[in-house]
């Protein structure tokens, strides 16, 4: 804790001992995880809330993905929605709180002028009314051209998560590869736009995967990490997959703190069915910041109930 503290970056074999902590010795763990929170971040807590902006037939067999063209899932499919649907979201959002706004689509990418030029007018209504506001989309790969457009228009944040590690990627996704998801990501640390990426925990994963897959985000020094835990839908390839238990998902979130002491770790979809009575445990921890409201397709707890776990925990919501 305190060579972290001090600025120094973990290695290998001191993550691995770190996911061999006992159940018993959770703790401890986080409470080391929470001085270091505390250090870089203050007790100030972010909270994010995002729209699914246009829903279904996406083309990619991502195996927890309820969207996902190749799966059995029952989920909504809708186009993308309009601008003002999307600020009304946006309005919604500011009025609990939320410092940040996530518009996400599904697909493989944003391609039509029409929906390009919705989202550039969305990104404008958005930063318009709100400036304070951290304006982010996850609309799959976008162009050099399209993201310079989003950018003058006020966009803030581009979110593409990794999902695992390079090696278990593979038995996640087969319509895309690993080597694409960082290809993108160095395209959007060259336009110098804010970074948020994670994962989801509980895909079947190993504590090696967890740990390579923090590493990856560390040589990218992203902005926001979202961390995400498997919510098995009926219907999916993981549907059947037993995510995890709630120390386990803590523990992780310790670990991912001590390797990650600066960055933005944000506890996102998931989090109500994992946790379930310990998810004020989720600050504790070592995150300082959650996803509020309903998920992509799943809903989410009354965003007051989340309210009540920052106010208990004496921390402080960041407004910008």
């Amino acid at each position: 804790m305190n060579k972290v503290i001090s600025g120094y970056e973990i290695n290998k074999s001191e993550a691995e001992s770190l996911f061999k902590v006992k159940d018993e010795e959770a703790p401890f763990l986080m409470g080391c995880a929470s001085v270091i929170r505390n250090h870089f971040h203050g007790n100030r807590v972010n909270l994010c809330a995002i729209l699914n902006a246009k829903s279904g037939n996406c083309v990619n067999d991502c195996a927890f993905c309820a969207q996902s063209g190749h799966n059995r899932a029952s989920v909504n499919i809708y186009p993308l929605v309009s601008a003002e649907e999307i600020i009304a979201a946006a309005t919604q959002a500011r009025k609990i709180n939320a410092s940040c706004f996530g518009i996400v689509t599904s697909g493989e990418t944003v391609s039509s002028s029409s929906e390009q030029d919705t989202l550039i007018r969305a990104v404008e209504l958005i930063k318009s009314r709100f400036p304070e506001m951290d304006v982010g989309v996850s609309i799959g790969k976008i162009s050099r051209q399209f993201l310079k457009q989003l950018i003058d228009a006020g966009l803030d944040t581009v979110h593409h998560n990794l999902e695992t590690s390079a090696r278990h990627y593979a038995n996640i996704c087969t319509t895309r590869s690993f080597n694409e998801k960082l290809d993108f990501i160095n395209l959007l640390k060259e336009e110098a736009v804010k970074i948020c990426s994670g994962g989801i925990l509980g895909l079947g994963e190993t504590p090696d995967d967890r740990i390579d897959m923090a590493f990856t985000l560390r040589s990218f020094k992203v902005n926001r990490v979202p961390l995400n835990f498997l919510n098995p839908i009926p219907g999916t390839k993981l549907e059947n997959m037993k995510p995890g238990t709630p120390l386990d998902f803590l523990k992780s979130i310790a670990f991912f703190r001590f390797a990650l002491p600066a960055t933005h770790i944000q506890i996102c979809g998931g989090r109500e069915v994992n946790f379930r009575t310990l998810q004020s445990a989720i600050f504790l921890a070592g995150a300082n910041g959650m996803m509020v409201g309903n998920y992509l397709t799943t809903a989410g707890q009354d965003p007051k109930l989340d309210l009540q776990i920052v106010e208990d925990l004496n921390l402080n919501i960041a407004c910008h």
